[in-house]
């Protein structure tokens, strides 16, 4: 059951952490919202391993910009399967212009800067309480994160053009219609059954 309490968290903490925070939001700015949800979507972003935001959204504007050549940052033909499956691949330099808008947002710069603190400090606590709470909502969103936005970077690109794969959603919340999302990266909302698409029209309400 802490497994599965752990997907449970992982998925949601994703959903809105990353599929919804860090890449449609911070990344493509596909829509608007208040102060209080940013800080909630870089907390969980963080919680995902997904580090700075500013690193995250550079590299997938260099993505988009480089999509399946020499210098896309994760291309699998190019990195190699195995680097692209264990994120593995590096990029040595980031372009200023990928995140010039990025650094004129207080709570990014902040989360850039103390995100790896803040991150230790909720896992410290959470191990301190409970060794399950520490497994399920710290070791598992970081896992599954690590293993689902590898497969994602690898399976809807392996064949040199962005692919959708609907199943990678069980893993990678709302990121499946990923050529869907090549064709129009500013869309919230990718297909019928996108559930970050729907979450979004929802925070739009707010």
């Amino acid at each position: 059951m802490i497994l599965f309490y752990g997907y449970v968290f992982y998925y949601v903490a994703a959903l809105l952490g990353i599929s919804i925070g860090y890449h449609r939001y911070f990344t493509h700015r596909s829509f608007n919202t208040h102060q209080v949800l940013e800080y909630v979507m870089l907390m969980l972003g963080t919680i995902c391993g997904g580090r700075s935001v500013l690193t995250w959204a550079a590299v997938h504007r260099m993505h988009h910009a480089n999509s399946d050549t020499e210098e896309d940052p994760h291309s699998p033909i190019f990195k190699g399967m195995w680097n692209v499956l264990a994120s593995r691949w590096r990029v040595q330099t980031i372009p200023k212009k990928y995140i010039k808008d990025l650094l004129n947002n207080p709570r990014i710069v902040f989360f850039h800067r103390y995100g790896k603190y803040i991150h230790l400090t909720y896992a410290a606590i959470l191990l301190f309480i409970s060794i399950d709470m520490f497994i399920i909502f710290v070791i598992v969103p970081y896992v599954l994160a690590w293993i689902g936005f590898g497969a994602l970077n690898y399976f809807a690109h392996k064949d040199g053009q962005p692919s959708n794969v609907p199943i990678l959603n069980l893993i990678a919340p709302g990121e499946g219609w990923h050529k869907n999302h090549h064709h129009e990266p500013q869309a919230t909302k990718l297909h019928n059954m996108d559930i970050a698409g729907v979450v979004i029209e929802y925070i739009r309400k707010i």
